[in-house]
């Protein structure tokens, strides 16, 4: 089960939504916030991924730059 913080930006809580293409047929994962609809996007292949990226912060000293 995912650990998903709150929105960085409205602080609202967020869900993991899950995406397959026909012609792919791999599953792609997002994160969204529920209260002010902020998303990362579809380019993560796994629930952990998406996790990663929605709870990275650039003072936690894990932003890409």
């Amino acid at each position: 089960m995912e650990n998903l913080k709150p929105c960085p930006f409205c602080g609202g809580s967020a869900h993991i939504d899950t995406f397959t293409t026909s012609m792919e047929k791999i599953p792609r994962f997002r994160a969204k916030c529920d209260k002010c609809f902020c998303e990362t996007d579809w380019d993560n292949f796994s629930v952990e991924e998406v996790t990663e990226k929605w709870n990275r912060r650039t003072d936690d000293g894990n932003a890409e730059y």
